[in-house]
């Protein structure tokens, strides 16, 4: 079944959003990186536009060799307009099929391929593994991203209560020594290529 050129270049357009947020590694990227946003306890210091431009930015970094093998498959296809079938697309797409394969866990598979009794290569079984494995492993580098800042709220408030500082608000102290804390150990380097070298 063939589709005219408009309506493919719509299905793309309409898809994109849906792509990005559950095949690709955007959603593991937000959550760390709004994680990290809660951590600091100043949201203020990391707007939520900053978290997604650089989500976006991580994304790009991460899906830049199968974006441009997609890209190759389109061009020696000829063109998006060419690619009209559903065939045709699952050809072009198959460099982020295999990505969805790499990176989703062999028990998520199963465990959705046995849900939906589908075959573990069938597209909704893959998106959905795919998508739940990012989420655990973004909660797993959430937690141990948190755990120092914590560390140091609890440090804080309980130097506050010693001094008989009580009514003090604790961010006014935490939120300086947490982004200290941060900058002393490379976090930004540490935690963008922990991201990027996560799909290696």
């Amino acid at each position: 079944m063939e589709a005219s050129p408009n309506l493919t270049l719509w299905a793309v357009l309409i898809a994109a959003p849906l792509v990005l947020a559950l095949a690709t590694a955007f959603t593991k990227t937000s959550v760390v990186l709004g994680a990290l946003r809660f951590g600091f306890s100043a949201e203020a210091l990391l707007p939520l536009p900053v978290v997604f431009a650089l989500s976006l930015l991580v994304t790009a970094i991460v899906m830049a060799p199968t974006a441009s093998a997609i890209a190759t498959g389109i061009g020696e296809a000829g063109g998006l307009e060419a690619v009209g079938s559903v065939e045709a697309w699952r050809t072009v797409l198959q460099p982020l099929e295999a990505f969805l394969q790499r990176h989703a866990d062999p028990s998520e598979l199963s465990f959705f391929a046995e849900l939906q009794g589908r075959g573990t290569e069938d597209p909704l079984v893959l998106v959905s593994a795919f998508v739940v494995t990012e989420l655990s492993e973004a909660f797993a580098i959430a937690v141990a991203l948190l755990i120092p800042f914590v560390v140091v709220d609890l440090l804080v408030a309980q130097g506050l209560v010693l001094l008989g500082l009580v009514q003090q608000p604790t961010p006014i102290v935490t939120v300086p020594l947490k982004l200290l804390l941060f900058l002393a150990v490379g976090g930004w380097d540490m935690l963008i290529a922990g991201l990027v070298e996560g799909y290696a």
